[in-house]
């Protein structure tokens, strides 16, 4: 099998992908870099050297009519490799389209959510026209999600060309815990689009109807820490509201989600699925969440649960959930196989291999 020689263009470098490139820079027959904006080098996690299987280049740009760029030496940057993975981010296109009219070039995949996720995951007819158009011109496009790859699949002309590669993290296998589940959990950061103050004045409003020792629990940090301590003390329920503040080590995060009923983000299902999921604790979110696809690994009552939106729909899933913890396993069991048989880090490289060698 013929050696490829692969460059994938990121913003930046986060933690959590890191993982994911030594994998597929580890594959025999592989030889991965990966590009970098200078301008936002800052922004990249730590790259130490000896613990990576790929090499790191960086690229400077040129601002483009305000939201688009083109990259400064584009030729110089991906001579010599053999396939080009783009971020599917369209304030790319220049340099992608100027990639794609060359005679002679590598092969070219545009890689991401595929449709807009700002406001919600949802299509935006020029956008996806234009999306659409550079699968169709491409060699293709990698996919966070198979939600996501059907509509692709129902709106361009080669749907042969449309690939996915589940969005995933590293997580650090424990057991499926079996202890007493006392909490309701919220973890990541505290953003104001999350909606977590919902969550503390829904908690206020089932405290009487649930368990005494349900507790609800904030894993993490952010603009509304303030809000949600001052909320918890004007409802008169800090006494069963804790703040753990922020962490990042699984054996950190899994002495808590161990004893976690549920995992909840009203708005927001990015990332944070997976990492409940791969700890056994199943992930509740409204219908409608901003997500990159992950939250489609949610199959109500199943994987996980969903609620319209509504906080007095909330309060009654809520309500269920912790009321009914038996059934709550079982949701739990199934969230935890999904992980680690389908949606984990080694799968989702495996995705990108078998692409790159095909």
């Amino acid at each position: 099998m013929p050696g490829r020689k692969v460059l994938i263009l990121q913003n930046i470098i986060p933690h959590y992908r890191v993982p994911v490139f030594n994998l597929i820079g580890k594959e025999l027959g592989i030889n991965l870099t990966i590009a970098y904006d200078k301008g936002l080098e800052k922004g990249n996690c730590n790259l130490m050297a000896a613990q990576r299987n790929f090499s790191v280049i960086a690229y400077e740009k040129r601002t483009l009519f305000t939201s688009f760029f083109r990259i400064t030496d584009l030729n110089k940057l991906i001579n010599g490799y053999d396939v080009v993975i783009f971020s599917g981010d369209l304030h790319f296109i220049a340099p992608i389209v100027a990639l794609l009219t060359r005679r002679r070039r590598p092969k070219v995949y545009l890689w991401g959510i595929g449709l807009s996720s700002a406001k919600g995951l949802r299509e935006k007819p020029l956008g996806d026209r234009i999306r659409y158009l550079l699968n169709d011109l491409s060699d293709g496009t990698i996919l966070y999600s198979s939600y996501v790859a059907d509509i692709y699949r129902k709106r361009v002309f080669k749907p042969g060309k449309v690939f996915v590669a589940h969005n995933s993290i590293l997580v650090r296998k424990f057991p499926l815990s079996q202890e007493k589940k006392t909490k309701i959990l919220s973890i990541g950061t505290f953003k104001k689009n999350k909606r977590l103050p919902d969550l503390v004045i829904v908690f206020a409003k089932i405290i009487d109807r649930i368990p005494e020792d349900i507790t609800l629990d904030f894993i993490g940090d952010g603009e509304d820490a303030n809000l949600l301590r001052q909320l918890a003390d004007q409802k008169k329920i800090s006494g069963r509201v804790n703040f753990w503040g922020r962490m990042e080590d699984d054996e950190e995060i899994y002495a808590i989600m161990k004893n976690a009923i549920v995992s909840v983000s009203p708005t927001q299902a990015g990332l944070s699925v997976l990492h409940a999921m791969a700890m056994g604790c199943p992930f509740l979110t409204s219908v409608d969440a901003i997500t990159g696809g992950e939250r489609f690994n949610i199959k109500d009552n199943e994987t996980g649960y969903y609620y319209n939106g509504q906080i007095s729909d909330l309060e009654q899933k809520l309500i269920k959930i912790v009321n009914d913890q038996e059934d709550n396993r079982r949701v739990a069991y199934n969230a935890y196989t999904l992980y680690h048989e389908e949606r984990n880090v080694e799968q989702m490289a495996k995705s990108f291999v078998d692409i790159i060698m095909q």
